[in-house]
């Protein structure tokens, strides 16, 4: 015990070894026969009297330890000196006051840094280094951040303190996969002045947000920007849904009412007065924000000014600022418990029976465990379909699709996946859309633009862009004027190997630290634990 304690501690030697309580405690006095005064730098023998000091070190074994030090005080001698008296310096390294060893202090910031406040101080007591979750934190901002080494290749990205409402923004060296700094909001001015004071940038990734190409310009006017590949292929997606909510309800009304697709056996039942009232009171809802959102961009408000002033998202915003009229919600199909009886009730329809209730005790008999409400409905709509089918077999008629057309989420899917990744039935399905000549020439613009984005075909970006513009949609035709706009970082994209992909990896890091965190860190800690590399 005493060669542990002296490799410990230099400079001091064992009296005694207790324990007591689950804890070893070790008395020990330093062997020291003079002190430097700290003032005047000259050396004493004169001792003017002992104290002692408590510390914390490590733990042995399964018990915690602490040192109960004896410390000699020496006078100065030297008259000019303003210090009467002064401690002796302990070898070993330990700080003024400290109640802990450097290395116990070194063991708890490790742990700070991995669990943080409350969870690390449940750690640390179970491996017997007792300490509260105030004093770990203490330990973590104490310690000096790294200086930020020279620096030439930077992911730059958005990330949210609180979804939807405030946002900071993530800087990683795309180099040595790690993060950077954190900013505490996403201006372009507050990247401006981070760019400012690193003059060796060379190439800089970011999504398509045109603060941030403001703050890179401004900041590092030499540095290549590059856009972020998936950014790209995510913009394209957007654009697509908005084509197909523009085209989807006119081929709807071409699509004939007895073809029905396999995964939509029935209509949806008609709904309860309470529930279209709920129904057309979240419509009036949405068209108020739709109509707000339309009024400020007229008058000449950008989508960022409109989220803040209206507390939106930028989702919602950017979808309704972009619309070119309200964009209704398309029905959905709700599954029901009578979903396994369609079959039987067809039979008993076509045999003649129409009793809501009789047929409702018939399949009561083959399991059907719900009330007759359901049958009710189902025996009403049957009905309405039937006589409104015989009504329009009267009148002319538009020339039909020879498919029942998949809903919005679907066809969204079919256009936009790489082929390879479809199933054979959802390669059908595509053949079929693809009989629509509008939805041919999205296909092939889609699957083109992805092509020239994954390969990194820089070539071809030119005329594909021309074939935008020589489209009949108007949403390919400004998608391809906004990549005009930001030709070259789009450009750099398909040229150099570099992307946000490290970024977006240290935003799901930076998002696992706030749930740990339970959401309450403040920005200097939450950076802090960002920051922090094992060694």
């Amino acid at each position: 015990m005493s060669n542990v304690i002296h490799l410990c501690l230099p400079g001091c030697r064992v009296d005694s070894v207790a324990d007591d309580e689950g804890a070893v405690w070790i008395v020990a006095h330093t062997t020291s026969k003079s002190g430097i005064c700290p003032n005047c730098r000259h050396r004493s023998v004169s001792i003017h009297s002992y104290y002692t000091r408590s510390i914390d070190d490590l733990p042995l074994s399964d018990r915690s330890v602490r040192l109960r030090l004896r410390i000699k005080r020496f006078r100065c001698l030297f008259l000019d000196c303003s210090r009467r008296t002064f401690t002796e310096a302990i070898p070993g390294g330990l700080v003024a006051y400290a109640r802990r060893t450097p290395r116990l202090t070194r063991a708890l910031w490790h742990i700070g840094q991995v669990a943080g406040g409350q969870a690390g101080a449940r750690l640390a007591t179970r491996l017997h280094m007792p300490t509260t979750r105030h004093a770990l934190l203490r330990l973590l901002r104490q310690q000096p951040v790294p200086e930020t080494e020279m620096l030439h290749i930077l992911g730059v990205d958005d990330w949210a303190k609180r979804r939807g409402q405030t946002y900071g923004t993530i800087i990683v060296d795309l180099e040595r996969h790690r993060v950077v700094d954190l900013l505490p909001n996403r201006e372009a001015e507050t990247l401006t002045n981070w760019l400012s004071s690193q003059p060796k940038i060379g190439i800089v990734a970011r999504d398509r947000s045109l603060e941030y190409a403001k703050g890179i310009t401004d900041g590092a006017p030499r540095a290549i920007q590059v856009a972020d590949r998936w950014h790209l292929l995510k913009n394209l997606s957007e654009v697509v849904e908005r084509v197909l909510q523009d085209l989807l309800p006119a081929l709807l009304k071409q699509t004939p009412r007895q073809t029905v697709s396999s995964h939509r056996p029935r209509a949806n039942f008609p709904r309860s007065q309470a529930e279209s009232t709920r129904r057309q009171r979240s419509r009036q809802q949405r068209l108020e924000t739709y109509t707000r959102i339309q009024f400020l961009k007229q008058r000449g408000h950008g989508m960022r000014r409109i989220a803040r002033v209206l507390g939106l998202s930028r989702g919602l915003v950017t979808r309704y600022y972009k619309a070119e009229a309200f964009p209704e919600r398309m029905a959905h199909y709700v599954p029901s418990q009578l979903d396994p009886y369609l079959g039987y009730l067809e039979q008993r329809i076509d045999e003649g029976c129409w009793n809501s209730h009789q047929l409702w005790r018939e399949i009561c008999t083959l399991g059907y465990p719900g009330r007759p409400s359901q049958v009710t409905k189902w025996v009403q709509w049957r009905r309405r379909n039937l006589s409104t089918a015989s009504a329009e077999t009267e009148g002319p008629e538009a020339a039909p699709l020879p498919f029942a057309l998949p809903p919005l989420p679907t066809c969204l899917h079919l256009l936009t996946a790489q082929p390879k990744r479809l199933s054979s039935a959802e390669q059908v399905r595509l053949a079929q859309l693809q009989q629509i000549p509008t939805l041919r020439t999205l296909y092939d613009l889609v699957q083109t633009f992805a092509q020239i984005v994954r390969q990194r075909q820089a070539e071809r970006l030119d005329a594909w862009l021309a074939d935008c513009h020589g489209s009949s949609m108007a949403a390919f035709q400004r998608f391809a004027a906004s990549l005009k706009q930001d030709y070259a970082a789009v450009k750099a994209a398909l040229e150099l190997p570099w992307s946000n992909g490290q970024t977006e990896g240290q935003i799901h890091r930076l998002k696992m630290l706030k749930r740990q965190m339970y959401g309450r860190a403040h920005l200097d800690l939450l950076r802090l634990r960002l920051l922090y590399t094992p060694a």
